[in-house]
């Protein structure tokens, strides 16, 4: 069975999430490994509006 990734995002003050995460599960690091209940901090592009937008035509740059 394969599980959906499960990312436990924080916030400071309850409404305004912070870019530190804990992956659960369902991810892996570049060797391959997998993580689990792992702290990490999300990139800078990776917010559900610039997904949304990177499949409706406006791509991602992941320079910025």
């Amino acid at each position: 069975m394969t599980k959906s990734p499960l990312l436990e995002k924080f916030s400071a003050n309850g409404e305004t999430p912070l870019s530190r995460i804990v992956v659960r599960y369902g991810l892996v690091d570049e060797n391959g490994n997998n993580l689990e209940d792992e702290e990490r901090t999300l990139p800078n592009w990776m917010h559900p509006e610039r997904i949304y937008q990177h499949f409706n035509g406006k791509p991602i740059h992941f320079d910025d």
